[in-house]
């Protein structure tokens, strides 16, 4: 499934599982303006981190901003993320610590599965409402693209309303109770 448009941003998913314990698997890859974040071939992946990044943007993204990009370019400002969070080994502990309370929360799709593999994101919401993610691709090759964060937030929570159905269907001896919601109470039926 597509949501959204890939010439502005979307959000390619195809769920896969081989069996209730395997739901919540699948493909998946992200649009934005022609680059593609990703491997959408990459079989049997799990959906879950991408998953609860796009929930959590949903109700943060137009925070994602920092004086230290005003007037930068793209380069620019994956340079300032990049560096503290991945290539400054001889930071001290403390040091990273700090960088990573400062600046993770601008870490996109990194490490959440095995399709992004072998490319470093970052996302930003720029003042007036226009969202950038920068990419860095295995080949060093910088991609970037932008979409007003109402388009950004509505194909992310289409999505991810379209990914619980999706694992409420599939999964339920493996998830009892909905797993998106922790408060739900789930009975004891040793003691019955």
């Amino acid at each position: 499934m597509i949501f959204g448009q890939p010439s502005d941003f979307a959000i390619e998913a195809y769920h896969e599982p081989s069996g209730p314990e395997w739901g919540g698997f699948g493909r998946m890859c992200v649009h934005i303006h022609g680059a593609q974040i990703g491997d959408i071939r990459d079989n049997h992946c799990s959906l879950f981190h991408p998953t609860d990044r796009f929930r959590e943007l949903c109700g943060t993204i137009e925070s994602l901003w920092d004086e230290s990009f005003v007037g930068k370019s793209n380069a620019e400002i994956f340079s300032i993320l990049e560096r503290p969070l991945y290539r400054d080994y001889g930071q001290s502990l403390e040091q990273m610590r700090a960088d990573w309370e400062r600046l993770g929360q601008y870490v996109f799709l990194t490490n959440t599965g095995e399709q992004f593999d072998g490319t470093n994101t970052f996302i930003v919401c720029r003042p007036g409402g226009v969202v950038t993610i920068i990419c860095r691709f295995r080949d060093d090759t910088l991609a970037s693209g932008s979409c007003r964060v109402e388009s950004f937030r509505a194909v992310a929570e289409a999505y991810v309303q379209w990914f619980e159905e999706q694992v409420r269907t599939t999964a339920p001896p493996f998830f009892p109770v909905n797993p998106f919601n922790p408060d739900e109470y789930v009975p004891d039926s040793r003691n019955a």
